[in-house]
């Protein structure tokens, strides 16, 4: 077997390209800090997607012919961006997976309050309403309305900031760059699973006495003023 010659260089163009594999293949920590994060590896997935959230309880409604479904969920997101993002993905997820005409997501945060009566007005750090068809929902002129306040959660989980809403467009290209589409996880879904069945979802009150959004009537800011079976729809901005 014969070796090289000792007196084989390899080209001064040869070296460069094969220091620069080098450095792309196995010090991709090194380009990255040259690069930025970003440029090689993209955002955060919580930038994009949002952030991991848990399932509080969804409920159900029949009103005049229509059913409604309103979600409420928890997330330790601080910054109101990703809050709204988490909402609209699981806004998406669950229209994947349920029928409805009218599908409302509210996000708590995790310090937020317990019983479903106190989940309003300033426990709200954002809510998504999604219909298909916004023409057959009383208040509604678009697919989408997504809200947030804008602040991080004091202790209690009340959310104190300004109120933002956002555009179509916005909504739009929120949705559309979105890599992940999973729902929150539901630790009553799985609880009742290790027990052999059961989905952890609550059930609407006979004879539709809740509504799945809040507010006073079609039009109006979702607030969720008041307690239960009292509410409609407020679906049209503030």
């Amino acid at each position: 077997m014969k070796f090289l010659p000792t007196s084989f260089r390899l080209s001064r163009k040869l070296l460069i390209i094969l220091a620069g594999v080098t450095v792309l293949t196995g010090a991709s920590g090194a380009a990255a800090i040259f690069v930025g994060r970003d440029v090689l590896l993209g955002p955060p997935s919580e930038e994009v997607s949002g952030a991991a959230c848990t399932t509080v309880t969804t409920v159900r409604l029949d009103r005049n012919g229509q059913h409604w479904l309103r979600k409420y969920v928890r997330s330790d997101a601080k910054d109101g961006d990703v809050r709204i993002k988490t909402a609209l993905r699981v806004a998406g997820a669950v229209s994947n997976h349920e029928e409805a005409d009218l599908y409302q997501i509210i996000l708590l945060d995790a310090a937020g309050p317990v019983n479903r009566a106190d989940m309003r007005g300033r426990a709200i750090g954002a809510e998504v309403l999604f219909a298909r068809d916004p023409s057959a929902i009383p208040g509604m002129s678009a697919p989408f309305v997504a809200r947030y306040t804008s602040g991080t959660p004091a202790a209690n989980g009340e959310f104190y900031g300004e109120r933002k809403e956002l555009s179509l467009d916005e909504i739009k290209t929120i949705v559309t760059g979105m890599q992940e589409r999973e729902d929150c996880v539901d630790p009553n879904a799985v609880a009742e699973a290790g027990e052999g069945g059961g989905h952890g979802e609550a059930k609407a009150e006979a004879g539709g006495h809740e509504a799945p959004a809040e507010g006073k009537a079609a039009g109006e800011h979702a607030s969720a003023e008041g307690g239960e079976g009292t509410h409609e729809v407020a679906a049209a901005g503030h």
